[in-house]
């Protein structure tokens, strides 16, 4: 590698734009150090916020990934399709490629990781997870040699933001949650990906793969989002001393992988639950360095384009990089859903009438769940609509409880299906 770096960026939108910015004014520094080559964006006739020399600029991403003179692909498209293509052409041709594209990653990481050693090429991905949270560096280097024990995370911005309003707000549902976040730019036009968990599900695949060398598909984790949270979830859990937060769990249980995504309530004093906002969070637990934790902005142009260049920075100044999918893997069976043992918060609408609890208790006993406590609420406003009869479990299986749930719904008593949360007291 020479001293300078020539960079070709394939994606002028958001975070293409803020890595522009880092590679171009003086103020970075890295003039003379990185330069931009080439900029292919499909589209050329948007305005954008930060401008790139004309010259620079292509529609044809080809024409970036086979120019000779480029040293790295910065590939900022997304989707699996066309940005697949290219990188794997970048790596073939042993150019050194750094993406954020965490579902590429994810899904695909392992066959890109032994492209890349075939090309004598190095594949670098920080941005794909937490965005200026520098975690990928830390597990790559700091825990090379380490034991993870376990990682819980807040990874998904949009949905930190929604459950903190939802907290800071009594009485805001997640529509208006959420159409707050589109408004101060914290959440997409569609935020599917993010609100279904899906977005959070695929980083955390991509640390599963480094810190407990298991490769995980998103399709394989139990997934649960925070589009059934209800203001009165969030406002029972700060009675009852606890803050609900969309976590991203997996930890070692007897030689298996627990791992799973969704919403749980964690206490108040813990350190994920004073994480607020669009903010992002990894808790780490090894044998060596103990419990740490990592905060950041999750996403947005700068701390995701200063992830970029920084892995830019990275190849800059190290002739070999460590791999983030290098190390022997050790393919850790997962354990299944329907085993996985927590408290639980249930929320059930109920009628408002005699005997309701004892009906939802007679159903929890029968499987072997036990009762800590039950708060019931009147319905001042309008009891026609139900009341919400809420109940924490003590210690029981997902199996357990699911198969309780689903017997309590079809109890003539309910008026909506039950929600149930999960209660990471460890946090």
């Amino acid at each position: 590698m020479s001293e300078l770096l020539k960079v070709g960026l394939l994606g002028y939108g958001t975070i293409g734009s803020g890595v522009i910015k880092m590679l171009t004014a003086p103020e970075f520094g890295l003039s003379g150090r990185i330069k931009l080559v080439k900029v292919a964006d499909t589209d050329l006739v948007s305005e954008r916020e930060v401008k790139v020399d004309p010259a620079l600029l292509t529609d044809d991403p080809d024409a970036v990934v086979n120019d000779p003179d480029i040293d790295v692909i910065v590939e900022l498209i997304g989707g699996v399709g066309a940005a697949k293509k290219y990188v794997e052409m970048a790596l073939d041709a042993g150019k050194d490629v750094v993406t954020a594209n965490k579902y590429m990653i994810a899904l695909h990481g392992d066959a890109l990781h032994e492209r890349a050693t075939r090309g004598d090429a190095r594949l670098l991905f920080e941005a794909s997870v937490a965005g200026g949270v520098p975690i990928i560096q830390v597990i790559r280097e700091q825990l090379a040699c380490d034991r993870v024990l376990s990682i819980n995370a807040i990874l998904n911005g949009t949905c930190n933001y929604i459950l903190t309003r939802m907290e800071q707000v009594p009485g805001m549902d997640g529509e208006q949650a959420v159409d707050e976040a589109r408004r101060k730019g914290f959440a997409e036009a569609d935020p599917t990906l993010d609100v279904s968990g899906m977005d959070t599900a695929q980083k955390l695949c991509i640390l599963v793969r480094k810190a407990f060398r298991t490769p995980v598909l998103p399709a394989q984790i139990d997934l649960q989002g925070i589009t059934g949270i209800s203001n009165v979830d969030v406002q029972s859990a700060l009675e009852m001393g606890y803050r609900i937060k969309l976590v991203a769990h997996s930890h070692r249980v007897n030689g298996k992988l627990e791992i799973w995504v969704g919403p749980a309530l964690i206490p108040q004093s813990g350190s994920l639950a004073q994480v607020n906002n669009e903010f992002n969070a990894v808790a780490i637990n090894s044998e060596a360095h103990g419990e740490q934790l990592f905060i950041g902005k999750g996403a947005g142009m700068m701390p995701t384009a200063g992830a970029v260049v920084g892995d830019l920075f990275t190849l800059l100044n190290h002739e070999r990089v460590p791999s983030l999918l290098s190390q022997p893997r050790l393919d850790l069976p997962v354990v299944d859903r329907n085993d996985v043992r927590c408290r639980y918060f249930a929320r059930f609408t109920v009628k408002d009438q005699p005997g309701v609890i004892a009906a939802v208790s007679s159903e929890l006993a029968s499987r072997g769940i036990s009762i800590a406590s039950v708060v019931q609420r009147e319905n001042t406003v309008d009891p026609e609509r139900g009341v919400p009869l809420v109940v924490i479990t003590h210690e029981t299986t997902v199996g357990a409880l699911a198969a309780a749930v689903a017997a309590i719904d079809h109890r003539e008593i309910m008026l909506q299906p039950a929600h149930t949360i999960r209660i990471m007291d460890s946090l």
